[in-house]
């Protein structure tokens, strides 16, 4: 069962490649335009460094609603305010919204072992609910200053019983002690902080005249170029998951400051973030001000190419430049790449900056590149990126004892790809298809997936297909892999 699932979904991801050969249509037309979610690249084929932003949108990285249901109420009629209460909230200045997005469905994997029977893959078939909640609130109380929150919640919920006010309590009472040392991170492991709901966003926008605009809070920042890796993006706190590109990244509290040149789309970017372990002193819970990292980012505008070049800085972390470009080739193909110096290298396990303990500080590079291509006729997208890390594993020799510990991105060192083909429409509307793989040439570890998904309605689909996992001193690990989602929508 196991060698006939590997080849099918190997002959599906090779076979399919031949269909490019068809006629096209360019890239970045019509409505077709949302090619991996319409914010990579710009009419013009360029990428924008705040596109996830756009203070023409609503909403930073949603279009859930349109500008019409913002309405100024100092040119409203009563019947006009009443109609359009429904759509937001009005105040003497401004507008509030109000939206959502339910992520509702449940995932289930059925895995084939050597030394299990089909019966057996059956009975320890895993499920994993997913039932998410994402609310977003974006008020312009004036038209110089923009309030925007984006919160959440994951499954599973607590529960009445151990979300009680008593551990609440507890949890406030040991934070704030003086003598509590230790870091958010300590917290959550040693389950003294629960999770009630999460805090995406929060951040408030203001501008200094017409070229100068700042914003400030927990945000998400768009700082790199790459679709499935992004070495150059060192600011937000998670990193991209190959296998859900567009899924929207964790920022972290900053203050931004952008900066645009009079007659030009250039615009200079600059960053101060505070460091993100936090500490308990007798003046409050805070960050040394020496842990403040800083990055400045330039974007220039060259024809359909937009340039970007960057560095940051962080105390005890190798200071970084890197270097980004977006643009079209041939029309039709949407490229992308990024190239990053690292002077040294960060040693994870003593949080020190280092190389190898040598005392040198040897220049370490990654780099990327990846395009994008869009077949409007036959409603097909295919992307494709290589990632080189010279980031390595090394080895502490302690007591005798050989001990392993990665530096930072160490977990894809080496050379990586991936790809991802998917079919907006097969035979009927209502059925689409996709095939996706990553491989580590270095470590020899990968992964592989196809699915084919039925969808009746908005608010249901099933998808079906083989989910692969490859390992350099195990043969593959093959599993069955069932998707539903069952009522998820937005408002």
């Amino acid at each position: 069962m196991k060698k006939i699932l590997s080849l099918i979904l190997l002959s599906c991801f090779f076979v399919a490649f031949p269909i490019f050969a068809q006629s096209d249509d360019e890239l970045f037309g019509g409505d077709d335009d949302m090619l991996f979610g319409g914010k990579a690249f710009s009419e013009s084929g360029s990428s924008s460094d705040d596109a996830l932003f756009d203070d023409d949108d609503l909403f930073s990285d949603d279009d859930m609603f349109t500008d019409d249901g913002i309405v100024e109420s100092s040119t409203q009629s009563k019947d006009k305010v009443s109609s359009d209460l429904s759509k937001g909230v009005l105040f003497q200045n401004g507008s509030i919204k109000i939206g959502g997005t339910f992520n509702l469905g449940m995932t289930t994997y059925t895995v084939f072992k050597d030394d299990w029977s089909f019966g057996e893959s059956l009975k320890n078939t895993f499920l994993i609910p997913k039932a998410d909640g994402q609310f977003t609130l974006d008020a312009r109380p004036s038209e110089n200053l923009r309030l925007y929150a984006k919160t959440g919640i994951h499954y599973p919920y607590l529960t009445e019983a151990n979300a009680s006010m008593l551990s609440l309590a507890q949890t406030a009472g040991t934070v704030m002690m003086a003598s509590y040392t230790g870091g958010i991170s300590d917290l959550s492991a040693n389950g003294v902080l629960q999770n009630l709901f999460y805090v995406k966003e929060l951040f408030s926008d203001f501008n200094f005249g017409d070229n100068v605009s700042f914003r400030f809070g927990k945000q998400t920042v768009s700082w790199g170029a790459g679709y499935f890796y992004s070495p150059a993006d060192v600011i937000n706190v998670t990193k991209i998951d190959p296998e859900n590109p567009t899924n929207q990244l964790e920022g972290p509290l900053a203050l931004r400051s952008q900066i645009v040149f009079p007659g030009t789309q250039n615009a200079l970017w600059i960053y101060a973030i505070p460091d993100t372990e936090y500490s308990v002193s007798d003046v409050g819970a805070g960050t040394y001000l020496r842990d403040t990292a800083l990055a400045a980012k330039g974007d220039i505008l060259l024809g359909d190419w937009e340039l970007g070049i960057g560095g940051w800085y962080k105390y005890h972390k190798s200071p970084r430049l890197m270097l980004t470009a977006t643009g079209t080739i041939f029309r039709n193909y949407g490229i992308f790449a990024e190239g990053v110096v690292a002077f040294g290298k960060d040693n994870v396990k003593e949080n020190q900056w280092t190389d190898d303990y040598s005392g040198n500080r040897d220049l370490v590079w990654q780099g990327t590149i990846g395009f994008m291509r869009y077949w409007k006729n036959q409603n097909i997208t295919f992307a494709a990126q290589y990632y080189y890390n010279q980031q390595e594993l090394y080895v502490e020799n302690t007591k005798g004892k050989e001990v392993t510990y990665a530096f930072a991105s160490g977990d894809n060192h080496g050379h990586n790809l991936a790809a991802n083909l998917s079919f907006g429409k097969v035979l009927i509307s209502s059925l689409s298809a996709s095939i996706f793989g990553m491989y580590n040439f270095t470590t020899q570890n990968g992964l592989a997936s196809a699915s084919l998904t039925y969808s009746p309605r908005n608010q249901f689909s099933v998808g079906f297909g083989p989910y692969m996992m490859f390992t350099k001193d195990n043969s593959p690990k093959v599993a069955a892999r069932f998707e539903f989602n069952l009522g998820s929508g937005k408002f």
